[in-house]
């Protein structure tokens, strides 16, 4: 976690896991060998404040990423996200399943003047570590924010969850590769975004939020931030390790509207980054 004044509130077993393999000399956690190792609180009220809701954030962009010197937020500290995800230098861990308890849902879809975001569940949720973490919603980034081996993707998705009951946030990231053919969840979101920006359009159409989920529940985690103001810590990143697919249609239809909504990576400091054992 970072090294100021930062609280660490109401840790998760997981987080504790990779809080713990920080501060006490990165040496084995999770029955991993020792050779084999080379926030402040937040209450998320409504869906689309899930990644802006402090202080001067609202003057953020893209063109301008000294996002350090706006005030109220996190952005100046460390333990941010997004990071290059090194798969050599990950450490296999006992990491527990997801657990996905996801309902079809009626969508809400907002341009909020940086993405494109969607929401609208009230019962789906994920269980991380025995505990339960509401679905908020779920945006995109072109390119993808995180690396994997300093490689990007042409789009990342994040689903953003928070603890039921708590302020604990769990981020699930997808990366987003091209495909020949279209992905059906993908365009049920992008053919309906709406012409004006920052009105949310209550829609018909019904998605079903496991169907993004990659076959392979291969993943990556750590200890990170939000990678927008406010910059939130103690956000526990699960990324997983196969992409998606979306079609060259389908990546221009986002990137025409939004082409470079990207945070570079950040410093990995003295975090360590774990992997499942599959």
């Amino acid at each position: 976690m970072k090294t100021n004044n930062t609280k660490v509130k109401r840790m998760n077993s997981l987080q504790l896991f990779l809080f713990a393999c920080m501060t006490a000399g990165m040496v084995a956690c999770g029955g991993v060998p020792e050779e084999e190792v080379a926030e402040e609180e937040q209450v998320l009220d409504e869906p689309v404040a899930a990644e802006e809701a402090a202080g001067e954030e609202g003057m953020w962009n893209y063109e301008n990423i000294n996002w350090e010197d706006i005030e109220n937020t996190d952005c100046a500290t460390n333990v941010q996200s997004p990071i290059n995800i090194e798969p050599d230098d990950a450490i296999p861990a006992q990491l527990g399943d997801i657990e996905y308890n996801y309902e079809p849902f009626a969508m809400t879809i907002v341009d909020n003047g940086h993405t494109i975001q969607a929401y609208g569940a009230e019962t789906s949720m994920i269980v991380v570590d025995e505990k339960e973490y509401k679905f908020m919603q779920l945006h995109f980034h072109a390119p993808s924010e995180h690396a994997y081996d300093g490689e990007y993707f042409p789009m990342e998705m994040h689903l953003v969850h928070q603890e039921v009951g708590g302020d604990d946030l769990v981020v699930l990231g997808i990366f987003i590769e091209e495909a020949e053919t279209a992905n059906p969840f993908i365009e049920k979101i992008l053919t309906e975004v709406p012409e004006e920006e920052g009105v949310p359009v209550e829609t018909a159409v019904d998605i079903t939020l496991s169907d993004y989920i990659p076959p392979s529940q291969k993943y990556y985690t750590y200890i990170g931030s939000l990678t927008t103001p406010p910059c939130t810590v103690g956000v526990t990143w699960i990324l997983f390790e196969e992409a998606i697919p979306a079609s060259a249609e389908q990546i221009a239809m986002y990137t025409e509207i939004y082409s470079n909504t990207a945070r570079p990576v950040q410093e990995l400091e003295n975090r360590r980054v774990f992997t499942t054992m599959q």
